[in-house]
């Protein structure tokens, strides 16, 4: 297999972002993180990746100061994972990842006649679609402004993933 490029010192900002967000498992666990998951057995059972791929991924988005772990059990010692500003920040890129997908990656019909996740504005309580400013107040929407809705067939999917 060719060895990847190393990016990292790319003047490119897009090649940059790529050196980190190139990797699926790495925008799979900053997904459960957004939403809230910070252990982690529950983030490598909701992403469905094995155990060492995930402790190599949040290794390195500690080392990039995008998580920090902290303890929560002392015997054994036990941590979860927070995102810093810097994770917080890349809500804005996942989220219209999630835009595109729910426009674009899906068959008609197939999550059930409406989106994978709906989401919903905390603030006003209007479903936001995939709008990046909440259509029912006008705020624009970032981390911590949403309350996810998965759909019956995400749900679904979530629940076969926890049971293998």
């Amino acid at each position: 297999m060719p060895k990847r490029t190393d990016l990292s010192a790319t003047f490119c900002p897009v090649g940059r972002s790529a050196e980190l967000l190139g990797d699926r498992a790495v925008l799979l666990i900053l997904r459960d993180l957004f939403f809230g998951n910070r252990r982690f057995e529950v983030i490598a059972a909701n992403t469905g990746l094995g155990p060492q791929l995930v402790s190599a991924r949040l290794k390195l988005l500690e080392s990039e100061g995008v998580v920090e772990r902290r303890a929560y059990q002392e015997r054994p010692v036990r941590y979860e994972y927070w995102l810093t500003d810097k994770g917080k920040d890349l809500f804005d890129v996942l989220y219209a990842m999630r835009g595109w997908a729910e426009r674009w990656a899906y068959r008609e019909g197939e999550t059930g006649g409406g989106p994978a996740m709906r989401y919903i504005h905390r603030a006003c309580g209007t479903d936001v679609g995939t709008a990046m400013v909440c259509p029912g107040c006008g705020e624009p929407l970032g981390y911590g402004d949403l309350k996810g809705e998965p759909s019956a067939a995400l749900k679904a999917e979530q629940a076969r993933r926890r049971s293998n």
